[in-house]
């Protein structure tokens, strides 16, 4: 998708992460949603008790920004298969889109 703007840097990427998370009390949940609210980048981000869901735009920010938020708040992901599998799966594809998006900015 891409929007207008004044800035050089028009093209928008939005991301949906549902992730599964572990070791975390309701205040620590509640700081950790006031601070990606103020993230640059994040359009939604829902966090209870077992669940982060957070759409953001990948060109402005990473899945390894928001697990090193996640870890200074004392949370971390959970380490079943399955969130294992997708974190990777989303690490993997945003590196292609931040690749496809370098490609699209050359002269």
């Amino acid at each position: 998708m891409t929007t207008s703007g004044n800035n050089d840097h028009a093209e928008l990427v939005p991301v949906r992460r549902r992730l599964r998370l572990d070791n975390l009390n309701q205040l620590q949940i509640e700081l950790l949603a006031k601070q990606f609210n103020s993230e640059t980048g994040v359009s939604k981000v829902v966090v209870r008790k077992q669940w982060l869901e957070i759409e953001y735009d990948v060109a402005v920010l990473t899945l390894e920004r928001v697990i090193k938020l996640l870890e200074a708040y004392g949370g971390e992901l959970s380490h079943d298969w399955w969130t294992s599998f997708k974190a990777s799966w989303y690490l993997r594809r945003e590196e292609k889109l931040r690749a496809q998006l370098g490609e699209d900015q050359d002269p």
